[in-house]
């Protein structure tokens, strides 16, 4: 009597649950031939013993030896059979097998891999628009005036005008005036103003780099860190050079900066632009990397600022692979935007995969 079947309707199909049935058929059929060749081998045995007692009996064992030898003869049959149906049904099976292999690794690393690439390339279509805001407001009048004329009305009037800029752009922390010895001359946030204005940022990164600026086509980015001057909030800093008259190619006055609130920006990326839902989620970890491969986002916070070692080939921009702990790892390399090369950031979704063996249980093939 065969065993009743599962219901296994509600089992999600995924190319998972799909190679584990047809590893499941192929397991039952591969017990099947091995039984009906136990079976078929007892038969055979079953007519040589009939036939010798046929034998032993004389002219009265003749009619039991025509039977002896029928039994024998569809034992052969079903011998034949069996070994048709080995090498090409279980043939067909391994083959389904296999091609549900590539299906599993190919669908899995398929979609994670393009939620990476849409992941990547969202943050830095929004940072592309970050390297024309830094150039066009450092060409604003008040800037440079402040440069040139030095005294408190130019200056405030200076932090006014950055400070309209900074409210209707939500996405900033602070944008940053500074002399050519670094000394802040106005701030944008009246959160920061009154411990940033007058400081030094002569020894930052970002204002040594926008220092070289050779035009007012030219701008900087630092790489995300906590910004001292802001409360240890994450920034990433776009610069460029103030220059006389607001011209490209004017004298330069000093420096502009505008902190991009990455913590904000950055987070918002990794935890609500994917949309997964809760139970994906769970199990799911997505960060963005810099060149360094190091984690500036993640929806795991302890990873912040850790290095994270891709697997990939050399020149390889895109792809997936299943690491030590049966996790599949996507990965895409940003494509730039126009005439921003995305610094070569990366997006990364780690998911674990649900074992064969719970799947197994729920589809009952144990």
């Amino acid at each position: 009597m065969l065993a009743p079947v599962k219901d296994t309707v509600r089992q999600s199909a995924t190319p998972r649950t799909m190679r584990l049935v047809t590893e499941g058929i192929g397991r039952e059929l591969e017990r099947f031939s091995t039984d009906n060749a136990s079976v078929v081998k007892q038969i055979r045995l079953l007519a040589i013993n009939a036939l010798i007692e046929a034998a032993r009996a004389g002219d009265m064992g003749k009619a039991f030896a025509v039977v002896a030898n029928e039994v024998q003869r569809l034992a052969q049959t079903a011998t034949d059979i069996a070994e048709k149906f080995e090498s090409r049904v279980l043939g067909r099976i391994g083959l389904g097998r296999s091609m549900a292999d590539s299906l599993v690794e190919e669908m899995e690393g398929v979609r994670l891999t393009d939620l990476a690439q849409t992941l990547v390339q969202l943050i830095v279509r929004n940072l592309f628009e970050r390297t024309a805001d830094v150039r066009w407001w450092a060409t604003d009048s008040a800037l440079w005036q402040a440069l040139v004329e030095k005294n408190a009305d130019t200056a405030a009037f200076a932090a006014e005008r950055l400070g309209v800029i900074n409210r209707f752009y939500t996405v900033y922390l602070d944008l940053v005036l500074t002399d050519l010895d670094g000394r802040v001359v106005a701030s944008a946030n009246p959160g920061f103003q009154k411990k940033i204005i007058g400081t030094s940022l002569a020894g930052d990164p970002w204002f040594v780099a926008a220092r070289r600026c050779r035009s007012g086509d030219d701008y900087i980015v630092d790489e995300v860190k906590p910004s001292a001057s802001h409360g240890g909030r994450n920034a990433l800093v776009y610069a460029t050079g103030v220059r006389a008259g607001g011209k490209l190619d004017g004298e330069l006055l000093g420096t502009l900066g505008v902190y991009f609130d990455w913590q904000a920006q950055g987070q918002a990326i990794v935890e609500k632009e994917a949309n997964l839902p809760p139970q994906v989620a769970e199990k799911t970890t997505i960060m963005l990397l810099d060149d360094k491969s190091r984690v500036i986002a993640c929806t795991r916070p302890a990873l912040m600022f850790t290095h994270f070692a891709l697997q990939k080939k050399t020149g390889q921009d895109k792809g997936s692979y299943y690491d030590r702990n049966g996790a599949i790892v996507a990965f895409a390399k940003t494509l730039g935007y126009e005439d921003y090369d995305g610094l070569g950031w990366h997006s990364v979704v780690v998911q674990e995969t649900e074992s064969d063996e719970a799947l197994s249980a729920a589809l009952d093939l144990g």
